[in-house]
C-alpha cells in the first residue's frame, strides 16, 4: 500500500514537471499571452536565439522576451501578444512572458480555448482553459473552432447591418445579449439567427 501511494506521488510530481516551462521547452507546443514591453527593457541585451524567421528572444531567469512581426500560430505554439505599444522598428513587437504564463497546447482537435469580450472597446481575444479567469460558464472550444467563433463576433460587434431585421430597443444591449449567447452555448450562429 505504502509503495502504491509513493507511485502515485512520483507520477504527480512527474506531471508537474512536465508542466513547468524553462527556456529549453517552452517553444514545444505551447499557449502563451505575451504582454507588451518597450525596446529600452532589453538594452543592452544580445539575443540568446534568433530564429529562422527572423524572431529574437532574450532569456531572464523569470521568463522570455520575444520581438517579432509575427504572433499568433508560430510552429506548434499559440502565442499572442497583447499591447498597448507601438511597434518600434518596423512592424517588431517586444513581448515579454514569465514561464509560469506557458500553458501546454493541446492537440488543435481538443477543446482547450474559450472567447472572452470587452463590450467597452469591442474587442474579442481567445483564452487558455487554464488561465485563472477562467469561470467555467463560456464553452471550450478546439482551436478551430475559437478561430471561426471570433470572426463572426468581430463582425457583430464592427457592424450593425445584420440587425436590421431583428426587433430590439438598444443594438448595443441586443449585440451583448448575442455575442453572449454565442460564447456561452454550442448554438450556431445560423440558429441563433432562426431563434431570434
Amino acid at each position: 500500500m505504502r509503495l502504491g501511494k509513493i507511485q502515485s506521488l512520483e507520477q504527480q510530481v512527474e506531471q508537474e514537471q512536465k508542466k513547468s516551462y524553462t527556456r529549453y521547452n517552452f517553444f514545444n507546443k505551447t499557449y502563451c499571452v505575451f504582454r507588451g514591453a518597450t525596446l529600452r527593457e532589453i538594452t543592452r541585451r544580445k539575443p540568446n536565439y534568433r530564429s529562422e524567421s527572423g524572431s529574437t528572444y532574450y532569456y531572464t531567469k523569470h521568463g522570455v522576451y520575444r520581438m517579432s512581426n509575427h504572433w499568433g500560430r508560430i510552429a506548434k505554439c499559440q502565442w499572442r501578444l497583447v499591447s498597448d505599444f507601438p511597434a518600434e522598428i518596423d512592424d517588431l513587437r517586444l513581448g515579454y512572458a514569465d514561464w509560469a504564463d506557458f500553458r501546454e497546447n493541446l492537440d488543435p482537435e481538443v477543446d482547450a480555448y474559450y472567447i472572452s469580450v470587452d463590450f467597452e472597446i469591442k474587442k474579442v481575444s481567445y483564452k487558455h482553459k487554464d488561465n485563472p479567469d477562467y469561470d467555467e460558464v463560456a464553452v471550450l472550444r478546439s482551436a478551430d473552432a475559437t478561430r471561426k467563433l471570433i470572426k463572426q463576433i468581430k463582425n457583430l460587434l464592427e457592424t450593425h447591418k445584420w440587425a436590421k431585421y431583428y426587433d430590439y430597443d438598444d443594438l448595443d444591449e441586443f449585440r451583448e445579449e448575442v455575442v453572449t449567447r454565442l460564447i456561452n452555448s454550442n448554438i450556431s450562429l445560423n440558429e441563433l439567427r432562426r431563434e431570434l
